[in-house]
C-alpha cells in the first residue's frame, strides 16, 4: 500500500512538472508574439521610454524598446521647457519628424515615455532621392541623427554624391550628424589625407576615431600617419594619454609603432617605474618588452633579492626565468642545506632535471652529504632513489651512491 500512495505521488509531481513547463512554454510564445509586433507594427508609434541626464546646456537622453536602446545627446535649447517636479510634455521636432516625451526631471535626471511620428512630406524627399521603402526604425535613427536635406546638400558639396541606402543606414546608427561630418572633413582638408571614402569615414566612427583623436596625435608632433594607422593605434587601446606616459619617464623619442607593440605586449610606464626604482635605470623600451615577454617583472627580482640575489642583472634575470629558475626553486635548496647555491648551479640543476625532492630522496635513503654537484651527475647517469631502493630489495645493501651508479651503468 506504502508503494502504491508514493508511486501515485511521483505521477502527480510529474504531471505538475509537465503543466508548469506547458504553461511557461505558452508563455514565453505570448512574449514573443509581442516582440514581433513592438518590432514589425510600427514599435517606435508605442510608446518607449527615456532616461536623462541634464549636463551643462546638454541633455543625453537614452531611449529604449524591449531589445534596443539607443542615445542622443541633445542641446538644452532644442528642448524648450523641461518639466521638473511634476510630470509635463516637452516636444522635439526636426525636418524629418517629431518627438513627444512625457515625463518628469528632478533635478538634473529625467525619466518618462516617448512617441515619435515621422514627417511624411520628409520621407516623401527619400523617396526621391531612390531611398524606397525606409523602415520606421531607420526613420527613427534618422531623425536622432538629425539628417535633412542641408545634411544631404552639404555631403555632395564635399563630393559625395552617391550614397547608398546602407550608407545612409550606417550613418543614421553611427550618429554621424552635419558637425561630426564637418569635424572629419575639415581634417581631412587640412591635414592632406585627400578623398576619403564615406565608407572610411563610418568605418572610423564604428571604431571610435573621431577628428579630435586623430588631431591629438598631430598636436604631438605626430605626421604623415595613413588613417588606418590610427584606427590601428585606437583598436589596440594607443591614445595621447598612453604616449604621454612614456615621454613623462623619459622616452621622448617613442614612435607611433613602438607605442603600439609595447601597449599589445603589455609594456605599462608603471612597469618600467618599478625596475628603474629597483636600479635599472638605464632600461630600453626594447629591453623592457623583452622581459615582459618572458614573464620577468619588478616582483620576481625582488624575490630573488629578498633570498640574498642583490646584484642580479635583467639579463640574467631573463635567463633564469627562460630555464624555469624562480625563486621558490632556489629557496628549496636552501633549506634542506645548501645555503651557499649560486644562481648558475641553480640554472644548471634545473637544466639536468635535478629537484629538490630528487635530492631529499636520496636523504631519506641515508645518503646526507651528498652535494649538488653529485646530485646532477646520478641524475646524469640515470640513477634514482627507487632503483637503490629495487636494489635493497634484492638484497644488494650498503652501497655507495657511486656503486650503485656503476651497477646501474652496467645495465643491472
Amino acid at each position: 500500500m506504502k508503494k502504491i500512495i508514493i508511486g501515485s505521488l511521483s505521477i502527480i509531481i510529474l504531471m505538475t512538472l509537465f503543466s508548469v513547463k506547458g504553461y511557461s512554454q505558452k508563455k514565453d510564445k505570448t512574449i514573443d508574439k509581442d516582440e514581433d509586433e513592438w518590432f514589425d507594427r510600427g514599435w517606435h508609434n508605442k510608446p518607449g521610454t527615456w532616461t536623462a541626464m541634464i549636463k551643462q546646456e546638454k541633455v543625453y537622453i537614452q531611449f529604449g524598446g524591449l531589445h534596443w536602446n539607443s542615445g542622443r545627446t541633445f542641446l538644452l535649447s532644442e528642448l524648450g521647457a523641461l518639466p521638473s517636479g511634476t510630470d509635463g510634455q516637452f516636444q522635439l521636432t526636426r525636418e524629418s519628424g517629431t518627438m513627444i516625451l512625457n515625463g518628469v526631471f528632478a533635478n538634473t535626471k529625467g525619466h518618462g515615455t516617448y512617441h515619435f511620428t515621422e514627417n511624411a512630406s520628409f520621407k516623401s524627399y527619400l523617396d526621391q532621392l531612390g531611398y524606397n521603402n525606409i523602415s520606421d526604425e531607420l526613420m527613427f535613427h534618422i531623425f536622432l541623427t538629425d539628417i535633412n536635406k542641408t545634411y544631404f546638400e552639404y555631403l555632395k558639396s564635399n563630393g559625395y554624391t552617391t550614397i547608398s541606402k546602407n550608407q545612409l543606414k550606417d550613418l543614421a546608427y553611427q550618429d554621424l550628424n552635419y558637425k561630426i561630418l564637418q569635424e572629419y572633413f575639415e581634417l581631412f582638408k587640412k591635414e592632406n589625407y585627400g578623398n576619403v571614402s564615406l565608407d572610411k569615414v563610418i568605418e572610423l566612427r564604428e571604431h571610435g576615431v573621431d577628428a579630435a583623436f586623430i588631431n591629438s596625435f598631430h598636436q604631438m608632433g605626430y605626421t604623415n600617419f595613413s588613417l588606418n594607422k590610427v584606427q590601428e593605434l585606437r583598436d589596440h587601446g594607443v591614445d595621447p594619454d598612453f604616449i604621454n606616459s612614456f615621454k613623462e619617464i623619459g622616452f621622448k623619442d617613442i614612435s607611433l609603432d613602438q607605442a603600439q607593440e609595447l601597449r599589445d605586449h603589455g609594456v605599462s610606464p608603471d612597469f618600467i617605474k618599478s625596475l628603474q626604482k629597483q636600479g635599472y635605470k638605464d632600461i630600453s623600451l626594447e629591453k623592457a618588452r623583452e622581459l615582459r615577454d618572458h614573464g620577468v617583472n619588478p616582483d620576481f627580482i625582488n624575490e630573488f633579492a629578498v633570498l640574498g640575489y642583490k646584484d642580479i642583472s635583467l639579463d640574467q634575470a631573463q635567463e633564469l626565468r627562460d630555464h624555469g629558475v624562480s625563486p621558490d626553486f632556489v629557496n628549496g635548496f636552501r633549506k634542506i642545506g645548501y645555503k651557499d647555491i649560486s644562481l648558475e648551479k641553480a640554472q644548471d640543476l634545473r637544466d639536468h632535471g635535478v629537484s629538490v625532492d630528487f635530492i631529499k630522496e636520496f636523504h631519506e635513503l641515508g645518503y646526507k652529504d651528498i652535494s649538488l654537484e653529485k646530485a646532477q651527475n646520478l641524475r646524469d647517469r640515470g640513477l634514482s632513489a627507487d632503483y637503490i631502493k629495487k636494489m635493497r630489495k634484492k638484497g644488494i645493501n650498503n652501497l655507495s651512491l657511486d656503486e650503485y651508479a656503476k651497477l646501474r651503468d652496467a645495465g643491472m
